[in-house]
């Protein structure tokens, strides 16, 4: 309980088949699905309340004129008591920064505001998993950032699998399972992921820009910070320049 497990892969490697069995969308041909001991195709009330979802486009999931109608949708259908829908509601709301958001109309939100609608609405059912499935592909830098911020703030509380493309969002993940070919090929930590060439190379998996430079560098070492932006590189650029500074002049003396 707890873990926070990234998810990458190419194209076609099997990452949607697994958020659609998860959620029963898809019958597994072979083999068994299971969440919390129960199969999500014959008992998906039962996986529902436990797993929670948040996919690519937050329009799909906006159904309801006010934002606090649209978070407490999913309480509706679970016939929680009107109290404590409320209580949870704005719970959730507060999680992801929305209070005072209550009566806002959606469509004049932005992207990463109605994402974040959108995750607290999941977050009101209360699941022990969340499971996000490519959550800021849609969303633009700000929005990205938004997003990333409260679910990470959600580490430890939740356990969390994050389908990704961009690699530089699961840097904080406890572990990172490649799949290809509908297989686990790997399972590492994101240290090992993004260090090994041999296996970003062999499953198309691309570093982001600030990554790709460290890796140049030879800044990609055992210990320390993995930038994921050009502001974090070049702190750990200054910090190492600092200490080779440092070491000469000890050594001078």
């Amino acid at each position: 309980m707890g873990e926070y497990v990234g998810i990458v892969g190419p194209n076609g490697g099997g990452k949607s088949t697994l958020v659609r069995l998860l959620n029963g969308l898809l019958v597994a041909e072979r083999g068994r699905v299971r969440v919390a001991g129960f199969d999500p195709a014959a008992e998906p009330f039962e996986v529902r309340k436990r797993l929670g979802m948040l996919f690519q486009n937050p329009e799909n999931g906006i159904v309801a004129p006010f934002v606090e109608d649209d978070v407490a949708f999913g309480l509706e259908n679970l016939g929680v008591r009107r109290g404590e829908m409320r209580a949870r509601v704005a719970q959730a709301m507060g999680a992801v920064g929305l209070e005072g958001y209550e009566r806002r109309e959606p469509h004049t939100l932005s992207g990463g505001e109605k994402q974040r609608v959108a995750l607290a609405g999941v977050l009101a059912v209360e699941p022990e998993i969340l499971v996000l499935d490519e959550p800021t592909s849609m969303l633009d830098p700000e929005g990205r950032g938004e997003v990333l911020e409260h679910v990470h703030a959600l580490r430890g509380k939740r356990t969390i699998l994050h389908v990704t493309h961009h690699l530089e969002e699961i840097l904080d993940a406890d572990r990172v399972l490649v799949l290809n070919g509908g297989r686990i090929v790997a399972d590492v930590s994101p240290r090992r992921l993004v260090s090994d060439r041999g296996l970003l190379r062999e499953n198309r998996l691309v570093l982001p820009t600030a990554l790709r430079l460290a890796s140049e560098l030879g800044l990609l070492g055992p210990e320390g910070p993995l930038p994921r932006g050009p502001e974090e590189l070049a702190a750990i650029v200054q910090e190492r320049a600092g200490g080779r500074l440092r070491e000469r002049e000890t050594r001078a003396r």
